[in-house]
């Protein structure tokens, strides 16, 4: 089964330019690093402030939350913050990242449906509960992709 896990930005981010999935250092990217398998999953990234983003794209530290209005503002306008190209096959995504994150991300899933990007029945799970259960089902999901 491939899957893709679409995780959200973090606030705590490193000092200098390098690749998204370097430059976030909050409790999710610990976790995730910690937990991967050797071959990493798909990784594609929400940022508050560029969007999606694939995990390797490198970028500069920023400043921005993802508050309800810029959630809005990126729904109002996805086909602008969901540019890239996702991985090809994916039957499952993880939706790893708090609500807010989450319904943005479930409305590109939404409009990918719709555009035959994505399948129709494509298995959807997500992070739940306080940060804490959070990082406890995305270490469980990483650490179950070694066995499948």
């Amino acid at each position: 089964m491939n899957s893709l896990i679409l995780m959200s930005c973090s606030a705590t981010k490193g000092r200098a330019v390098a690749p998204a999935i370097d430059l976030y250092q909050g409790v999710m990217y610990s976790t995730f690093r910690s937990n991967a398998p050797e071959t990493w999953p798909a990784v594609v990234i929400l940022s508050a402030r560029h969007g999606f983003i694939d995990a390797n794209r490198i970028i500069e530290p920023y400043e921005q939350r993802m508050t309800e209005a810029r959630a809005d503002e990126m729904i109002g306008e996805l086909p602008g913050f969901d540019s890239i190209a996702w991985p090809a096959g994916v039957r499952s995504i993880l939706l790893a990242g708090g609500k807010t994150y989450q319904r943005v991300m479930r409305a590109a899933i939404e409009r990918r449906i719709k555009l035959g990007l994505l399948d129709a029945d494509i298995i959807i799970e997500q992070t739940s509960g306080g940060i804490g259960y959070q990082r406890a089902q995305l270490g469980a999901y990483l650490r179950n992709l070694t066995h499948t």
